[in-house]
Order: C-alpha cells, then sequence, then structure tokens
C-alpha cells in the first residue's frame, strides 16, 4: 500500500510539473514521505525513464551532468555586456546587461582626432575593467565553474587581460566565434554546447590515454571490470571513475563497512551478513562521490567495452 500510495504521489506531482519541465530534456523527482520531501530537478541531458526506491537517493542522472556544472556565459562588444547564467549550456538564460558611456569615432584628424582616440580607448578599457569586476562578484555570490566568453578577436586579448586570476581558472580557453551584437540566447546555448562538449570530449580522450597507459604498464595504477573497481573504491584508492552509460548490476554490500563486491554471504571484513543491492553500480557511483572521486559516464564510446564497462584511474 506504502509504495502504491507514493507511486500514485509521485504521478500527481510529475503532472504538476509541466511547466517547469518544459524546455528540459529530462526531469528527476525525489521524494521521501517521512521527511515530507518532493524535489524535483530539471537535468540538461536525457536520461532513461525509471522508478527507483531505495533507502538512498538515486545520484546516477545527476552525475551524468557531467563537471561542468554551473555555466557562466558573456557577450562583449566595446559599450555593451550581457551575461547568461545556467546549469548547462543548454540551460543558459540571461541574468544581467550592461552597458558603458564610450565616445564615437570621429574623422576630423590631428592633434584633436588623436586626442579623441585615445579618450575613446581609455572608455573600451574601463568597460572591459567593468565586465571584469562584474564576473568577479558574481563568482562570489552566485559560483560557476565554466565561463564562456563571446567578442571579436581583436578584444579578445583586451578582455583577457583584465580578468581576475580566479575567473581566469574557469574560462574556456576559446572564445565563442558568434556576433554579440544580435545573438540570441539559443544562438549562445547552441555555441557553448558545441564549446564545453568540444572541451568534455578531449578530457575523455585524455582520461582513456592515461587509463590505456596504467592498464599497460600494470603499474597498479589502473583496474578494470566490475569487481576490481569495487575494490579499489572499497579501499578509497580511486581518483577517476569511467563506466559505460546505462551500466547495471546485481551485487552485495556490507551495511556495516561498506565492503562491495557481486557475491559473497558474509563480509570478509567485518563478518557482517551482506545486503543484497539490485544496481551496485550505484552503490559504487556513491562511493566514488565520498571520496572526491571523477565520475564520468561515457556515452557513445566503444573504449570500455573490453573492460567490462567500468574502469578506474588509482591514486595509488
Amino acid at each position: 500500500m506504502a509504495l502504491r500510495d507514493a507511486l500514485t504521489r509521485a504521478r500527481a506531482t510529475l503532472s504538476d510539473l509541466g511547466e517547469l519541465a518544459q524546455g528540459a530534456r529530462a526531469l528527476a523527482l525525489f521524494i521521501c514521505e517521512p521527511l515530507g520531501l518532493e524535489r524535483p530537478l530539471r537535468l540538461a541531458h536525457p536520461v532513461r525513464r525509471a522508478v527507483i526506491i531505495s533507502d538512498e537517493p538515486f545520484i546516477a542522472p545527476l552525475l551524468q551532468e557531467g563537471p561542468a556544472g554551473r555555466v557562466c556565459a558573456v557577450l562583449v562588444d566595446e559599450r555593451v555586456a550581457r551575461v547568461l547564467i545556467g546549469r548547462s549550456p543548454e540551460s543558459l538564460r540571461e541574468a544581467v546587461s550592461f552597458g558603458d558611456d564610450v565616445h564615437g569615432r570621429q574623422h576630423q584628424g590631428g592633434w584633436s582626432q588623436a586626442r579623441y582616440q585615445r579618450s575613446m580607448h581609455e572608455d573600451i578599457a574601463a568597460h572591459l575593467r567593468h565586465v571584469a569586476r562584474v564576473l568577479q562578484d558574481l563568482l562570489k555570490v552566485a559560483p560557476y565553474e565554466r565561463l564562456l566568453i563571446g567578442c571579436t578577436e581583436q578584444l579578445w586579448p583586451r578582455v583577457l587581460e583584465r580578468l581576475h586570476p580566479d575567473v581566469r581558472l574557469r574560462l574556456h580557453d576559446q572564445r565563442l566565434a558568434i556576433d554579440v551584437s544580435d545573438a540570441s540566447v539559443a544562438d549562445v546555448q547552441e555555441a557553448g554546447a558545441a564549446a564545453l562538449l568540444e572541451e568534455e570530449r578531449a578530457h575523455e580522450d585524455e582520461l582513456l590515454e592515461r587509463l590505456r597507459e596504467h592498464l599497460g604498464r600494470e603499474d597498479a595504477r589502473a583496474v578494470a571490470g566490475l569487481p576490481e573497481v569495487l575494490h579499489a573504491l572499497v579501499e578509497r584508492r580511486v581518483e577517476a571513475l569511467l563506466y559505460e552509460d546505462g551500466l547495471h548490476s546485481a551485487g552485495v554490500r556490507c551495511p556495516s563497512c561498506g565492503w562491495m563486491d557481486l557475491e559473497g554471504e558474509r563480509c570478509p571484513v567485518d563478518g557482517t551478513v551482506l545486503e543484497r543491492r539490485e544496481d551496485i553500480v550505484e552503490e559504487a557511483l556513491l562511493a566514488a562521490t565520498s571520496q572526491s572521486a571523477e565520475v564520468r559516464a561515457l556515452r557513445d564510446r566503444p573504449e570500455l567495452g573490453p573492460l567490462g564497462g567500468i574502469a578506474a584511474i588509482l591514486r595509488f
């Protein structure tokens, strides 16, 4: 009866979230009856349809958001700046825009023209300092993990030299090559998604190359296959966990010390009776996040197939 009531409430809650879900690729709904919790979360990527009932939150869809995290995009020209914020490039929304007084161009020539050009150059510099201050202040009050900047090629180095070091750490290393004068929000979303997708792909390539090197050397700095990964997680040695999106497997877990494996009756560490888990991969993700490991769900990549669909780079 409790299960039926929970499912009924979930359906009712989802039906009331049509407006929230509009424009999102997927929606995750967390319900906890004892706490009176009903928390919808909009996702920027598609997920399989499923109802999960467990003693712990099902966090895999949240981890699949990827490491990009909160994104800030700013469009800058010589007078105006537009700042967009979102949990992903696809969810960017305009947050603030502002302009600064900059002298217009004149064509009189002579000393007057030279002074006017210097004044205009100083006005543009002041505008770019204003942009840099806004980005630094925004980082303090509404932290973002990735920064995208759209501007002309000529303006790009002048924008970069004024950014605070903390802001520079979050900057995507290539400017968004879009027409900032009339770019729509959709244009920024598309350009931002393409830029970060390319960056994410390059990072995945780097992780897979490191994995191949360690496995080839047999230097104990990488493991492949679910049993070996589970053991490394129990030992808290995992630096980066890579798995095929959609990977599932039953397993067992010790409720006392957290030991995990695919089969077993009693924990080899403390003798506690092991609990059966329908999806031990989810337990692995929870263990990885608890030890601050990077977690990567790989899509449309065959490299992990021969390795059992999951592997890990180890700290030691």
